[in-house]
């Protein structure tokens, strides 16, 4: 199930010089470092999540006697999280930030390895036993493998645009940051407080600072760095980049108003959510603009599209939280919180990297098969999302449950499950029985 093969692929060497009509942007790529099987295997652990969060879904429809749910939700998260968005997003520092002959040190190889090979304990250890020995385990060893990974690519990253820089090392903070979360989580649970609150306040420190902090800002630095003709990078980089900070670290005081009910919280919260959103509004603008100039004919476009409608949403939101009972149903309605946080997992940050992973051998022609998996990410996606948001606003008003819920959650996720395969078979397919095998990122 977990294709041990993928590690016997070899390191595929190759040159591209892509060029991006519109604009007048080009951009060389000449990475002889990246590997075919990394695609793929950060790929498949996406898929392996996919399968994982199918048969929660089907835990709602069906008796699985067999599946402990509380155990398979840990792997599911673990594997979508630390198998897919931090090794995809660590792909791509790999091949774009990172300069070529720094690239090519063996560290990085290990690092990827070692990484995979935790999340694949992960994978099998969460679902069998939850929280115990093997699982925080290879939950830990990820932690050091990402520290190291940090200090590498903190040390070995291109420094030729400070704008890029500063928001790489932004990320990297952030990602180390995270995990005082997790550390802290360890230490409540050793000492019986695994009900309490200090346990979910650990778990959304170590969320929101994931979503809000490291994942966020490694994509803008991937943004800028394919963007530096905007004028953004210039007009008030330094301004917008200090309020988004400092927005991030404010709006976790939402967190501290649920749990404590704190009317100073809100207002800390109210004042993050709203900088948040005026620096989003800002953002989107400047995507939507200099996205204009890039060509439309890239086969993934819409995931790009897909992405930018997120980011657009996700400013909605963050001026929707300053209100206050708005910001409450945002933490206590579970639906709500979960359609939240798949919002970003999947619409913002996984549809960014099915569009920046996939090879770029012909950009003006969509295989029929990307377009059958772009159409059922989409159904599934969309469907999922409003299933869940309309499930919570029904039970704000206290309508009950919508009919067929669950049944429409688990057809939801089969689409997804779909698209994936779909995807990851095309890719395939273009890597191993196509003559030229190029990629370009973006």
């Amino acid at each position: 199930m977990f294709f041990n093969r993928i590690c016997l692929i070899g390191i595929v060497k190759y040159e591209i010089f892509g060029e991006l009509c519109g604009g007048g942007i080009i951009f060389p790529f000449n990475d002889k470092s990246m590997r075919k099987s990394w695609v793929l295997v950060v790929l498949l652990n996406f898929l392996i999540a996919a399968v994982f969060g199918g048969l929660l879904r089907a835990a709602f429809v069906w008796e699985i006697s067999w599946m402990d749910y509380r155990n398979l939700l840990h792997g599911h998260s673990h594997v979508a999280l630390l198998g897919w968005l931090y090794l995809g997003f660590f792909l791509l520092i790999h091949g774009q930030l990172i300069p070529q002959e720094k690239s090519r040190k063996v560290i990085y190889s290990i690092l990827f390895w070692i990484t995979q090979c935790t999340v694949l304990g992960m994978a099998v250890a969460f679902p069998i036993q939850g929280y115990a020995g093997f699982s925080i385990f290879f939950a830990t060893l990820h932690i050091f493998s990402s520290y190291l990974m940090v200090f590498q690519v903190w040390k070995d990253h291109d420094r030729s645009n400070p704008q890029v820089t500063l928001l790489l090392k932004t990320a990297l903070v952030f990602l180390v940051l995270s995990t005082v979360g997790v550390w802290a989580l360890s230490a409540i649970m050793a000492t019986g407080g695994k009900a309490g609150l200090l346990y979910q306040i650990a778990i959304q420190f170590y969320l929101h600072f994931q979503f809000n902090g490291w994942l966020l800002f490694i994509l803008l630095a991937l943004l800028v760095k394919h963007l530096q003709n905007g004028t953004w990078l210039t007009d008030h980089f330094r301004l917008i980049y200090r309020i988004l900070l400092g927005s991030q670290i404010l709006t976790f005081s939402l967190v501290i108003f649920w749990a404590y009910e704190s009317y100073w919280a809100y207002l800390v919260h109210g004042l993050g959510a709203l900088l948040q959103g005026l620096v989003g509004m800002v953002i989107l603008y400047h995507l939507i603009k200099e996205g204009s100039y890039l060509p439309k004919q890239i086969s993934t476009w819409p995931f790009a599209k897909l992405a930018i409608l997120v980011v657009g949403i996700r400013v909605l939101f963050e001026l929707l939280l300053v209100l206050p009972y708005l910001a409450e149903m945002a933490v206590v309605l579970r639906p709500i919180t979960i359609g939240f946080i798949h919002l970003n997992m999947l619409g913002l940050f996984s549809a960014y990297l099915l569009f920046a992973l996939y090879p770029g051998m012909d950009q003006k022609k969509r295989t029929v098969w990307l377009t059958v998996s772009i159409l059922f990410f989409y159904l599934g996606f969309i469907g999922s999302e409003w299933y869940l948001f309309l499930q919570g606003f029904f039970y704000w008003q206290e309508w009950g449950r919508l009919p067929w819920f669950y049944e429409g959650l688990f057809i939801t996720s089969c689409l997804l499950i779909l698209g994936i395969i779909i995807y990851i078979s095309d890719i395939y397919r273009k890597i191993y029985f196509q003559a030229k095998k190029k990629y370009i990122y973006i």
